[in-house]
């Protein structure tokens, strides 16, 4: 009887063991997401971008032109405004997105003149492209809960570890967690994976990086719709900084060359 007891006891020991273990933070994990959120640009931003739709071949079948002006808190956080442009190049839709530690809020507007309109799925797909909000904005960067499921070479160069992160209650089912690619070197995600049933089910891959002084921003990322076997292209166009709360001795030090 004693040797079922202690057999019992152990295996209940194992059980509540890993059951801590799943359900304790990662500190690898969250120093890692936390390095990327402080490599993301730290300067007023303002950027033009399309997003293609690729036939199988790689050409565009379609464009979706856009705006983006990226705002940092000087608090922490990023404010985020993206504008969706019709064929007459003025906004049909805008997304402002809240980016911080405490997750993201989304506000939604369409029409012209624009006007608040309800939320729309933000797993879904934007302007007839696979590409969704989720995607434009980034948000899963700063989602809680990552913890580091393995590691791979990407590329034959990018040593990287491979962070999962569970989608959050709050923003619905259109995922059940979002795996990253995490170059620890530099801080820099290079690969994304969309879950959901257990599979994968979108993918995206960042292609280039473009550079402004000493900002560095996505340049092009390719997502592809694993169901559909599609893909579109983001492609960021022109940027340029504007500082409308530095100093000039703030604005002197963005614009300085860059050493290297």
């Amino acid at each position: 009887m004693n040797r079922f007891c202690h057999f019992g006891c152990l295996a209940l020991s194992l059980m509540l063991a890993v059951a801590a273990r799943a359900a304790s933070p990662d500190a690898e994990a969250l120093g890692l997401m936390e390095q990327v959120r402080l490599s993301m640009p730290h300067v007023p931003l303002d950027m033009e971008a399309q997003i293609r739709v690729l036939d199988p071949n790689g050409k565009p079948v379609s464009k979706l032109h856009s705006h983006v002006v990226w705002t940092p808190r000087r608090e922490g956080g990023r404010d985020v405004q993206y504008d969706l442009l019709g064929p007459d190049g003025e906004p049909a839709e805008r997304m402002e997105v809240s980016l911080s530690d405490l997750g993201s809020a989304f506000s939604y507007q369409a029409g012209a003149p624009l006007a608040p309109a309800p939320l729309p799925d933000l797993f879904a797909p934007v302007g007839g492209s696979d590409i969704n909000w989720m995607e434009l904005s980034f948000s899963f960067f700063f989602w809680p809960g990552p913890r580091i499921v393995g590691e791979e070479r990407v590329a034959g160069r990018w040593d990287c570890k491979i962070v999962e992160i569970p989608c959050p209650a709050d923003l619905g089912g259109g995922w059940s967690h979002i795996r990253l690619w995490v170059v620890p070197a530099y801080s820099a995600v290079i690969r994304g994976e969309a879950w959901k049933d257990g599979r994968a089910i979108k993918r995206f891959d960042v292609d280039s990086i473009r550079r402004l002084r000493k900002v560095y921003m996505i340049g092009d990322m390719t997502v592809r719709d694993l169901d559909r076997g599609s893909r579109s292209l983001l492609k960021v166009g022109k940027m340029k900084m504007f500082a409308p709360d530095l100093t000039p001795e703030e604005i002197e030090e963005l614009n300085s060359p860059v050493v290297w």
